[in-house]
């Protein structure tokens, strides 16, 4: 079995350059944090107190006052008063798991999964999955993840109906973008487990070069700092 347990963050790594994957799941290098990394993180952590405080309301506690981020009360306002009503019964918030797609693991950190009613003693749940942008993204922008998710919530025993992407674009006046996704079917698995069979066979192969060099993925690197293809490459464009 392959040693090395996946991620959707992971995956994305070694698509966009496979000398970043070394640098940051062989070498253990944290690398530069970004300020959009640092307010993504920050939102989340934000929204999974809220969620929970939410719970402990509907099990008839009472929620602790959370806190807005630091210098981020705008983005915990959208979150406050145009995401976190729209959920009704949160049974999963930040739950991890690991499936094995093909031999392979794959894990993460869904963020949660709200189950609601549709009618007639029915209910649906739904995956969902907090973003924060610069700008309103394209859609299918985070389908791989998306289906990794909801392979996970099936494992855990909650299988969505459908999945939602809720994006805060941090604009001048920043506002609430849902973008609402299909289940994945047969070919989006197949999709999914092709994509992951490849990136496991490269890093089993030790396969390391730089394949981001010199395109857009360099510019919001973590690792650019040590990057000796990447300092090489400025040195020859910055000269000319």
């Amino acid at each position: 079995m392959n040693p090395v347990v996946f991620s959707a963050s992971s995956v994305s790594a070694y698509i966009d350059c496979h000398l970043r994957w070394f640098f940051s799941y062989v070498l253990n290098e944290k690398g530069e944090q970004s300020e959009a990394q640092a307010v993504g993180i920050a939102v989340h952590d934000y929204a999974e107190r809220m969620l929970n405080g939410l719970v402990d309301v509907m099990n008839g506690g009472h929620a602790r006052p959370v806190p807005s981020p630091t210098g981020l009360a705008d983005l915990a306002r959208i979150f406050d008063e145009h995401i976190l009503p729209t959920y009704r019964d949160p049974v999963l918030i930040e739950a991890s798991f690991q499936v094995s797609i093909n031999g392979i693991p794959f894990s993460g950190i869904i963020d949660s999964v709200d189950r609601q009613d549709i009618g007639q003693a029915a209910y649906a749940n739904i995956l969902r999955d907090l973003k924060t942008t610069g700008k309103r993204p394209p859609t299918g922008r985070y389908r791989f993840p998306l289906v990794g998710y909801w392979l996970g919530a099936r494992e855990l025993g909650y299988e969505p109906a459908i999945m939602q992407l809720d994006y805060i674009v941090r604009t001048a006046k920043p506002y609430y973008w849902p973008e609402v996704v299909a289940a994945p079917d047969e070919d989006d698995i197949a999709w999914f487990a092709a994509t992951l069979d490849a990136v496991a066979d490269g890093v089993e192969r030790s396969d390391y070069e730089p394949t981001g060099l010199g395109t857009y993925v360099c510019s919001y690197c973590p690792h650019k700092a040590i990057c000796g293809p990447y300092t090489r490459y400025k040195e020859v464009t910055d000269a000319n």
